[in-house]
């Protein structure tokens, strides 16, 4: 016996919705961010920030994905906890952006097109204008000793997608103050 999904009006939809992968969790923290808005308390006054702190002080950091949804969602937390941020869709803009603003910390996905993230990390780190700043492998991939190669490769955090907000930052502000 086969199923369809009907919708509240009668129609049965083209298309089947795809299976959830976890990634997809990562892409609708932007609508949930936005569900937090209209119920008060949710995440401390419409922002990921239910701490009630300044974390970021100003710090800037470079965003490098081509996720537009993990962008979007790096950027709303970030700013929430008082970061500046710069989005960069692809390695060779994030290297671009890494110079021309020379940011305190990048966060950059491996997978991305092009020069994918170890390659830009290799760059960052053999720039000498940019090679001090940490910069933080931002991945899905977060079993089979990926974050072990990562950080030999020389990445100098490692960020699973997702992520919960307050792991996030805390491990961005570890990074960035180290001596705390």
């Amino acid at each position: 016996m086969e199923r369809a999904m009907v919708f509240s009006n009668n129609e049965i939809p083209e298309k089947r919705p795809e299976p959830f992968r976890p990634e997809t969790a990562w892409s609708l923290a932007p609508l949930l961010a936005g569900v937090g808005r209209d119920y008060p308390g949710l995440f401390n006054g419409g922002s990921y920030n239910s701490l009630g702190t300044n974390e970021g002080k100003g710090r800037r950091i470079l965003v490098i994905d081509d996720d537009p949804s993990s962008l979007e969602l790096c950027d709303l937390i970030l700013q929430s906890f008082g970061y500046v941020t710069n989005l960069a869709g692809n390695g060779e803009e994030g290297l671009a952006k890494a110079r021309s603003t020379g940011p305190d910390l990048i966060l950059c996905d491996i997978r991305l097109p092009g020069l994918d993230g170890v390659e830009v990390m290799k760059r960052i780190k053999t720039d000498p204008f940019l090679r001090r700043i940490p910069i933080v492998a931002l991945t899905i991939y977060s079993s089979g000793g990926h974050r072990e190669r990562l950080l030999a490769a020389g990445f100098d955090g490692y960020l699973p997608k997702p992520t919960i907000p307050e792991v996030f930052i805390r491990e961005i502000s570890n990074i960035l103050n180290p001596l705390r």
